[in-house]
C-alpha cells in the first residue's frame, strides 16, 4: 500500500453534519489509456454469495441492506444530464484532461452525461469547478454542490499539495486525470469506500466526509473511491465494482 500524506479535504453540506476530509499523496501510475471506450452494457451484479444483510445506524432509526459503490441516495442528480462549468479562466490543456477522463469513466458507463464546460456565469448551476492550489475536494455529494460557489476544487500545479504529482509531465497529468475521476466520484453522490459500515479491519484508513447511505457492492478495494487501494486512485479507473454501482444508479 502506497503511504499517504494527507491533506485537509472539505465534504461538507448544510443539511448534512460533514467531517474534515484529507486528500491522499502518492506517487501515481500511469496516465489512463487514451483510447475512447464506447457505453459498455450492464455490469454484471456481485455474486450471491457474496451479499449479505448489514445494518447501520441512520437518523431515522436501523436501516437494513441487502445489496452491498456506497452512495448518498437523497443527493442523485435527478437526471444524469449534468451542467458543469470552470470558475474563471484556466489551463485549457488541463481542463481537457479532465473532461476527457470523466468522458472515458463515468460517462462512458453510464447514462451519465455531463454538458457545458465552458467559464461559468455569476447563476450558474450544477458542478462549479475552481482549480487553485489547495487540496482536491468537494463542498458535498451529489446534487447538493448544484450551483455551490467553488463546489468542486481541483489542483493542476503541485506547487505545495501533493509536489511528487509534479515531478514530471506524465506524473502531472495523471494526477490530474486520477484526481479528476475519483472527486466527480463524489459529484455523483458516491461516498469513500473506506466510510462503509463493512469496511475489513485491513483497512486502517478512518473515515473522511460525508458517509454514504446505500450499499451497492461488496466493500472494494479496488474502487476509485477507496483510501485503501493500493493503487492511487486506482489510476483514475474505475473498478467493476465502481461500474456496477454508477450503472445501478443512473442506468446504462
Amino acid at each position: 500500500m502506497h503511504t499517504y500524506a494527507k491533506a485537509l479535504v472539505v465534504l461538507s453540506v448544510a443539511s448534512l453534519l460533514a467531517g474534515c476530509q484529507k486528500a491522499a499523496e502518492a506517487t501515481p501510475d500511469a496516465a489512463p489509456a487514451a483510447a475512447n471506450e464506447a457505453p459498455a452494457a450492464p455490469a454484471t451484479p456481485p455474486p450471491a454469495s457474496a451479499l449479505g444483510t448489514y445494518e447501520m445506524k441512520a437518523d431515522t432509526g436501523v436501516v437494513n441492506l441487502e445489496d452491498k459503490g456506497y452512495v448518498l441516495m437523497p443527493a442523485k442528480w435527478a437526471s444524469p444530464i449534468v451542467p458543469v462549468c470552470w470558475e474563471g479562466a484556466s489551463d485549457g490543456v488541463e481542463r481537457g484532461w479532465v473532461k476527457d477522463s470523466i468522458g472515458k469513466t463515468w460517462e462512458a458507463k453510464s447514462k451519465l452525461r455531463f454538458v457545458g464546460w465552458g467559464v461559468c456565469a455569476a447563476n450558474a448551476k450544477g458542478i462549479r469547478i475552481a482549480v487553485r492550489e489547495d487540496g482536491p475536494h468537494t463542498k458535498g455529494l451529489g446534487k447538493l454542490l448544484d450551483g455551490k460557489l467553488e463546489g468542486m476544487v481541483l489542483n493542476f500545479t503541485f506547487k505545495t499539495w501533493s509536489p511528487s504529482c509534479a515531478s514530471s509531465p506524465a506524473k502531472r497529468e495523471s494526477c490530474i486525470r486520477s484526481i479528476a475521476v475519483h472527486e466527480f466520484g463524489h459529484a455523483i453522490a458516491f461516498a469513500h469506500e473506506q466510510n462503509r459500515p463493512d469496511t475489513p479491519g485491513e483497512c486502517t484508513e478512518p473515515p473522511q466526509g460525508t458517509n454514504g447511505d446505500t450499499i451497492l457492492t461488496p466493500w472494494d478495494p479496488q474502487s476509485v473511491m477507496n483510501y485503501c487501494n493500493p493503487v492511487y486512485n486506482n489510476s483514475g479507473q474505475l473498478s467493476p465494482g465502481d461500474v456496477y454501482s454508477v450503472q445501478k444508479v443512473y442506468g446504462v
